[in-house]
């Protein structure tokens, strides 16, 4: 005869034991019955001393109203049926202690009605305890209770128990049915005001599953007043994708950085928008945020400036792969990236099976930092840039003062995932900077302007949305520190992947510098030499042009024309038009470019106009610049060298 198996008592579990505390549990509700019962004697005692005193009747009735007041105030924050049940109950007390007074508590009705009384606030207040054990969440405590009142005045919200949590002081809030919590964010000065803190303190976060509930969080203090000094490299010798590359704490405390990198299912890759007026303390994110990214082992790092050249970034020149100074210099090099590079490097992850750069495949991580942007983000190239990169490995990371219509196109706005938003001037829309939804939660950059250097607002696939309203602050670095970090970590930086530096050879200078520490060659701002031997920029490299080889029909002593081949077409009109023929002639040349396809003009591309029309450059200037303005513009300037966007035919 088989085994038989017996299931175990309790089916396998030990058994639970429980506990109660009698006296926690009991004598809250034993206070009511009890105070109601001790108060009949104590109106007997009132009555045999000042049943016949009407100056005692006259002082019982004046503290039963004073009671009932303040019970009715205190009530606010409790609730509106505790407030109301309270204060009823005090009310009709106060009016039978009165009346039992002057009339003996052992005659009727004052014997009836404290019966009875008594059996119904008993239970009464059971009832308000038992509802307030079932929904804690609708308890208030005097810890933020000054919340609770100034939430509830304003928008007739009703507000949870507010909770202190570290430095700053949380509650939920819960709306009436029908109204949002739209009510509330957009008082969020008046509730500072009536807390007396900074509008930057009040946050207002919804319920992602509801439009009415939400919590409410207040910072007294400012947690990031005292300046963080640089904690060094977060985590030198990996890989880009390993880790966020820190730059500084977070309000509560917590590390903040960046994650340029996809990680599948977790998070996409993303490009970089970074905002902030001058002084807010941009630059010295940037540089802390470069040197991070120089100290891993498959990052390549290109900085474009053509405003402060190498100024900004000159710490970090020796692990550079190239540094872009010049106006001409960054035009091809927009053209090789978007026409070249790009497409070399998605081919290049295919043949691994990649859809995105993940950290061990053959390419180097490839950043594109441009510094100034706003003179380049209507470059037709750096739209395709922002539009096809990710997919390619390379985040771009534009920096700018503001974000307006006027300063960026749409279609490049849209590329970016992630902001990162400084002190902006007062006038200008945080909502240009930030998400709408951050903005309405508190994110206030207007409010910081350039008093605050280093604050801003981070909005990034990688972070928690919840966490997007809240302020953080920037360390500050000795620029002496982040030379020697970059310098002392070089060992580290893997040379730049053949696929990539193949395709950037079309921009990369004819006799690179080196670092001087480090095995990556790190390409430094290219330059030559003239006859005296003093350095000056080299020319950018253009197709069916060698200047070191000049055609034979060119004098060797006269410095060569690399100026592209203007579009000419024969107008055969005469010289020494009028203005406004002449302006008539550069519209109708204009059109004909636009009818052929092109979508950029230059002045060289009017060779013909100013032939016919016997104008000069300077002229030419000025006309082109009138048609960039008005109620429909023909064109949209790209750089500051005279190069502009066709938006429509004339």
């Amino acid at each position: 005869m088989g085994r038989r198996t017996r299931m175990p008592r309790h089916g396998g579990l030990p058994p639970m034991s429980y506990s109660v505390d009698l006296r926690s549990a009991a004598l809250p509700y034993l206070v009511c019955p009890a105070g109601c019962l001790l108060a009949w004697p104590a109106a007997a005692a009132s009555h045999h001393w000042w049943g016949t005193n009407p100056w005692a009747a006259a002082g019982i009735t004046a503290a039963g109203g004073g009671l009932t007041a303040l019970t009715w105030a205190t009530g606010r924050a409790r609730g509106v049926i505790r407030q109301r049940v309270s204060t009823l109950l005090t009310a009709t007390g106060s009016a039978w202690a009165l009346g039992a007074t002057i009339g003996a508590p052992w005659e009727r009705p004052w014997l009836d009605v404290w019966a009875g009384g008594t059996v119904v606030a008993s239970v009464a207040v059971a009832v308000m305890r038992l509802m307030a054990k079932a929904n804690p969440d609708e308890q208030s405590t005097t810890t933020g209770g000054g919340l609770a009142e100034t939430v509830a005045a304003l928008r007739d919200a009703r507000i949870g128990r507010p909770k202190v949590d570290g430095a700053k002081v949380r509650a939920s809030v819960a709306m009436p049915h029908g109204d949002t919590l739209a009510d509330v964010e957009g008082s969020r000065e008046s509730i500072a005001s009536a807390l007396d803190v900074a509008p930057t303190a009040v946050r207002v976060h919804r319920n992602p599953d509801s439009v009415r509930t939400g919590h409410i969080e207040v910072v007294p203090v400012d947690q990031l007043r005292d300046t963080i000094a640089w904690a060094g490299p977060s985590a030198p010798g990996r890989s880009v994708g390993d880790a966020p590359l820190r730059f500084g704490l977070a309000e509560d405390g917590e590390p903040v950085g960046l994650s340029l990198t996809g990680r599948p299912g977790v998070r996409p890759a993303t490009h970089v928008r970074a905002t902030g007026m001058t002084g807010s303390g941009k630059t010295e994110w940037a540089l802390v945020v470069m040197t991070d990214y120089l100290t891993r082992t498959d990052g390549a790092l290109i900085v474009v400036d053509t405003v402060k050249r190498d100024q900004t970034v000159k710490p970090l020149k020796g692990g550079l792969t190239l540094l872009v100074t010049e106006d001409d210099h960054a035009e091809a090099f927009f053209d090789v990236l978007a026409e070249q590079v790009i497409p070399a490097r998605t081919e290049a992850l295919g043949r691994e099976d990649l859809t995105e750069w993940m950290p061990g495949c053959s390419l180097s991580h490839l950043t594109v930092w441009v510094e100034e942007s706003a003179a380049w983000s209507g470059h037709p190239a750096l739209v395709q840039v922002a539009e096809r990169a990710r997919s390619a490995g390379i985040c771009l990371v534009l920096s700018q003062q503001r974000w307006t219509h006027d300063r960026a196109p749409t279609s490049l706005r849209s590329q970016f995932a992630t902001n990162v938003c400084f002190g902006i001037d007062s006038r200008d829309d945080p909502s240009l900077a930030l998400t709408g939804e951050t903005v309405d939660a508190g994110a206030s950059p207007q409010a910081w302007g350039s008093s605050k250097p280093g604050y801003l607002y981070i909005e990034s696939p990688g972070i928690p949305t919840r966490r997007w309203p809240i302020p953080c602050r920037a360390e500050l670095a000795q620029r002496a520190d982040l030379a020697e970090a970059v310098t002392g970590w070089a060992p580290v930086r893997r040379p730049l992947d053949p696929v990539t530096a193949k395709a950037l050879a079309p921009v990369m200078p004819t006799t690179p510098t080196t670092a001087t520490a480090g095995p990556v060659a790190a390409t430094v701002r290219p330059t030559d030499t003239d006859d005296d031997g003093q350095e000056v920029p080299a020319m950018a490299a253009r197709p069916g042009v060698n200047p070191n080889d000049p055609p034979d029909d060119v004098d060797p002593s006269q410095e060569i024309d690399t100026t592209p081949t203007p579009r000419r077409f024969a107008l055969a009109l005469p010289k020494q038009v009028g203005p406004e023929q002449a302006r008539t002639l550069l519209r109708q040349h204009l059109t004909a470019l636009a009818e052929q396809g092109h979508t950029e003009v230059r002045p060289a591309d009017f060779g013909d106009v100013l032939a016919a029309t016997g104008y000069g450059a300077a002229w030419l200037s000025k006309a082109l610049k009138e048609l960039t303005v008005g109620h429909e513009p023909l064109l949209m300037p790209v750089s500051r060298n005279g190069r502009y966007r066709i938006l429509r035919s004339a």
